[in-house]
């Protein structure tokens, strides 16, 4: 991966989050972090350039996915990675463009984010 992108990832449990974002970082990426949507709004109002978001469905003080208006807002084509635990059952509120929107459910690898961000990067640049 280019060491250029910049990813916001949103999640509350400290250990999954902590995991991605050094395997992310591994990975050449820059990572920024946010535990709950008030963090994630700070960053999405401040961070000059992202290029991919990776938001839990569910955080303590509301849903990732009402965190997709306002980064989209700044960053038109912003491919999102949806992680949750309960399934895709929100999938008809997103785009329905695997290049835009994806859901990944828990468990998963970490590999697999990464290879998702690789794809959905991509074809955002393309």
């Amino acid at each position: 991966m280019a060491p250029s992108l910049t990813v916001l990832l949103i999640e509350d449990d400290f250990l999954i989050r902590t995991c991605l974002a050094e395997f992310l970082l591994d990975s050449g990426l820059t990572v920024r972090e946010a535990d709950n949507c008030a963090e994630a709004r700070a960053i999405i109002g401040a961070e000059p350039k992202l290029d991919a978001l990776v938001a839990d469905m569910t955080l303590p003080d509301g849903d990732g996915m009402t965190l997709v208006q306002p980064a989209r807002e700044r960053w038109p084509d912003l491919p999102v990675i949806y992680i949750s635990g309960h399934g895709d059952l929100r999938r008809d509120e997103t785009s329905g463009d695997p290049a835009r929107d994806r859901f990944i459910s828990k468990p998963y690898t970490l590999a697999s984010i990464q290879e998702a961000l690789l794809e959905m990067t991509s074809a955002a640049s393309d």
